[in-house]
């Protein structure tokens, strides 16, 4: 029995040690397709990356980075590239778009996002719409206008609603935690936080509005249409097909209202002033009891820590 028990425990220990030695052998076959030997040496307590190439003894030239070496330079840039990719399809996925359609799109308006342009300014677009849109601060924000951009119309970037739509069911889901709608580890307020913040909105702003327009979270626009600012399109009031879709719209629409009016959002009677383009679609027009909603709510949230994402 204890000879039977050996040779389990012996056996176990064999399968456990495959993932490692296979692991080492990998680490082995790198280190010999880049024909390089490289081991630290300390000097000052300072960590320094030593370089011995066969062909030469070993100089101060040698010394590099272990960053900058070919191998790891590569391995980095493959890194970045499936992370970029993936802020692709995730958000294309909140929108309910043929994933793979829209990063193949998304590939060739950047050339793979190499484009020294794209890198400046983070816009994907056709080159005639490229003019008509402004820089955005970091790569996930020109992605989420372009997700959002390719949902409504499809047909600047050469495709059609059939083609990019994955699907047009409305998910009215709703993940409860501690009595909050959660979104992907974030709640509501976080997570409409974190767009206004890419796109430069005031967010308790954007809550104050939106709860106005939809009875604080409780209005059928909201609960049924995932509509937070009581948007409309052409077909009448708009839906859309994620909770977090619905905020992004939302965001970017406010976005756009505040910057075609010109609304100075730094002045005392700013939300005065936006109240007109945004239920009227004029500046020469003012909705006093939208303001006096608005303001009323934005003053509440501004005494709570809403947004605040815990580290």
């Amino acid at each position: 029995m204890t000879k039977k028990r050996h040779k389990l425990r012996l056996r176990k220990q064999v399968v456990m040690s495959i993932p490692i030695i296979i692991f080492i052998i990998t680490v082995a076959i790198f280190v010999a397709i880049d024909r390089e030997n490289i081991f630290a040496v300390h000097s000052s307590g300072i960590a320094k990356i030593v370089s011995y190439k066969t062909s030469a003894p070993n100089t101060v030239d040698d010394v590099v980075k272990l960053s900058e070496r070919p191998f790891f330079t590569n391995l980095s840039d493959m890194t970045e590239s499936r992370q970029k990719d993936n802020t692709v399809i995730y958000y294309a996925q909140k929108f309910k778009l043929n994933a793979s359609k829209t990063l193949e799109i998304a590939h060739k308006l950047t050339n793979n996002f190499d484009d020294s342009e794209f890198n400046k300014n983070f816009i994907i677009a056709p080159k005639e719409e490229k003019s008509k849109s402004q820089s955005f601060t970091s790569f996930e924000a020109g992605v989420i206008y372009f997700v959002r951009d390719i949902y409504r119309n499809p047909e600047k970037y050469g495709t059609t609603m059939g083609e990019i739509r994955a699907s047009d069911e409305i998910d009215t889901k709703r993940n409860m935690v501690d009595n909050t709608i959660n979104l992907d580890g974030l709640t509501i307020y976080q997570y409409l936080g974190k767009i206004c913040d890419m796109f430069g909105v005031d967010k308790s702003l954007a809550l104050a509005i939106s709860y106005h327009e939809t009875g604080v979270h409780t209005s059928s626009l909201f609960v049924n249409s995932n509509n937070l600012g009581g948007q409309k399109g052409y077909g009448g009031w708009m839906k859309f097909p994620t909770l977090e879709a619905g905020i992004i719209a939302y965001v970017i629409s406010l976005k756009n209202i505040i910057e075609t009016y010109k609304v100075d959002m730094t002045a005392d009677n700013a939300i005065l002033v936006l109240s007109g383009p945004y239920v009227h679609g004029t500046k020469t027009k003012v909705n006093q009891h939208w303001t006096e909603k608005v303001t009323y709510y934005k003053k509440k949230i501004d005494e709570q820590d809403l947004f605040t994402i815990k580290k």
